[in-house]
């Protein structure tokens, strides 16, 4: 069960720890065994990357907050085997034109490259240990116990999984072996002949951006394509509900999401539908963006990793907090959404006056999915002159039906509308991250988080 460069014993312990331990009575056990190990990795580990050595910090509220610009400025300080980031970055910008993703640094190190859709393009440092806990995190907490059980049958069919997306890692392929068959679909190659081997393979698992999965979902209900998968997992974009409930009637089941980024695996759909934090492995400290404390920005620590260091790295992500339970007992955070980028959170004036205040991306797509009839996709981009959506197949009056619902969901949250303009929409290359909501005017960075 383990791909090139994968330490087996590695991956079982893994994959036991995240299918089966970490069970803890309560949050606050979790929450007093998460400071223990974090605190275990400040004093420690952490201290290997020269960033941390020089700074005579014992706890983590003693380090400072950092961000990709800062990472990237340092990158050889941030990391514990002396790598610069020209060496790393001239591996992964091979592995992208050449298409070929074997590669590795000296000492079996995998080098990744973000998509830059907030920026500049973050480059990451995995080891083959890594890679190993990588791995038997990720199939112990996504694939369900039937294809488990089928793994572990010598005599069975193995589990076949498709992953789409723009790049593909040693870090994804260190799950393929004998018993799971692994196939990268690569999104800068043409649609058909990738079509075609979806066919044929005919995936347990189908693993792509929400936006693919969208795709293939209208062919599986045009009859153009005919693959039943077992599980269905949405990476690398927000996956939104109208995304969600093609993707369940095409294929017979609610996709699941993975939360992965550059700094890791940060969560993932449970058995009972819900997204967890995966509070086992990263300390997540909250920049809370509303007073109810409902959205917060995360700063992360991962404990666990030790080639490349986290430790209160602030992401640009926006997290909308589901305060209930989970059925399936787990007390790590449970979220009712990953809204986004910072840069999706629109802003206007409140109905009363003042200062900007924060328009949040689930309330712009609520009134975007209530107009949704009127045309097949849409592009939403806020600038200093007001709103531009950019309709794909718009039909009679889409418009003024998008107006209206604006202006309604606005007025909900206690906001002035920005003026909306509408301009035609702009096609993107596959291999381009989709982000129907963004805003090019000043960010909640700017405005400030709330304590």
């Amino acid at each position: 069960m383990s791909g090139p460069g994968v330490h087996l014993g590695v991956l079982l312990r893994a994959f036991v720890r995240a299918r089966w331990g970490h069970r803890f009575a309560s949050r606050t056990a979790l929450m007093a065994w998460q400071d223990e190990q974090v605190q275990r990795f400040v004093r420690g580990p952490l201290r290997q990357a020269p960033f941390y050595r020089r700074l005579a910090a014992d706890r983590l509220e003693q380090l400072p907050v950092v961000d990709k610009a800062t990472m990237l400025a340092e990158f050889a300080a941030f990391n514990t085997v002396g790598i610069d980031l020209d060496a790393a970055q001239a591996v992964a910008e091979r592995a992208e034109r050449e298409r070929d993703f074997a590669p590795m640094l000296p000492g079996g190190l995998t080098v990744g490259m973000s998509s830059g859709t907030s920026g500049r393009r973050a480059v990451f440092l995995v080891s083959a240990r890594e890679r190993s806990v990588w791995a038997g995190t990720i199939l112990a907490r996504t694939l369900p116990g039937s294809l488990l059980r089928r793994m572990l049958q010598p005599f069975a069919a193995p589990v076949r999984v498709a992953f789409f997306l723009r790049a593909n890692s040693n870090l994804y392929a260190s799950v393929g072996s004998r018993r799971l068959r692994f196939e990268f679909f690569d999104l800068a190659g043409a649609m058909p002949p990738l079509l075609a081997r979806l066919a044929a393979l005919q995936p347990d698992v189908l693993i792509a951006p929400a936006s693919v999965l969208r795709e293939l979902a209208q062919l599986q209900t045009e009859g153009r394509l005919t693959i039943r998968p077992m599980r269905v997992l949405a990476v690398a974009e927000v996956l939104e509900p109208d995304d969600a409930q093609m993707i369940e009637a095409a294929f017979g089941g609610a996709p699941g999401q993975v939360y992965q980024c550059t700094e890791g695996l940060l969560g993932q759909t449970c058995a009972h539908g819900s997204l967890h934090l995966n509070e086992e492995f990263v300390h997540f400290e909250p920049e809370w963006l509303d007073a109810e404390r409902t959205r917060f920005v995360p700063r992360l620590t991962d404990f666990t990793r030790r080639t490349q260091v986290f430790a209160r790295f602030r992401l640009d992500d926006v997290l909308r907090v589901e305060p209930r339970p989970c059925a399936c007992g787990r007390h790590t955070l449970r979220l009712a959404a990953i809204e986004g980028r910072q840069d999706d959170v629109l802003w206007s004036t409140a109905l009363g006056g003042g200062p900007l205040q924060p328009w949040f991306p689930d309330q712009v797509r609520r009134a975007m999915l209530l107009a949704a009839p009127h045309f097949a996709d849409y592009q939403l981009e806020q600038d200093d002159a007001g709103i531009v959506v950019r309709l794909l197949a718009p039909g009679p009056g889409a418009e003024a039906v998008v107006r209206c619902e604006l202006g309604r969901a606005a007025d909900a949250a206690g906001l002035v509308c920005p003026a909306v303009r509408f301009l035609p929409f702009e096609p993107r290359r596959a291999t381009d991250k989709r982000r129907r909501i963004r805003a090019r005017i000043r960010t909640i960075a700017d405005q400030g988080s709330v304590a």
